[in-house]
């Protein structure tokens, strides 16, 4: 069994979403990655569905089973108003 962390970030939209690419989170109407990070087991948002912002801020997060650092553009959120935001796993 894994142990999974949730990894809770924030930043602009285009920063979010080419940071999400790179571990294998796609928007909508875009092809899934073709290999998605081993290391993750979900994103918030889900892959396919559309990032949201509140302000101009995007609040993502990603459920890993090793450590991960902030990408560049992004740093942490803060757990309780990502939870309040966009819920957990």
């Amino acid at each position: 069994m894994n142990e999974w962390t949730m990894h809770a970030w924030q930043g602009t939209p285009e920063a979010a979403a080419a940071a999400l690419r790179t571990l294998g989170w796609f928007g909508p109407d875009e092809a899934p990655a073709a290999l998605p990070d081993p290391r993750i087991g979900g994103f918030l948002p889900a892959a396919g569905t559309a990032m949201r912002s509140f302000d101009g801020v995007a609040y993502v997060g990603v459920a890993a089973n090793a450590a991960i650092e902030a990408p560049p553009g992004l740093s942490p959120a803060g757990p309780e108003l990502f939870r309040a935001l966009l819920g957990s796993f």
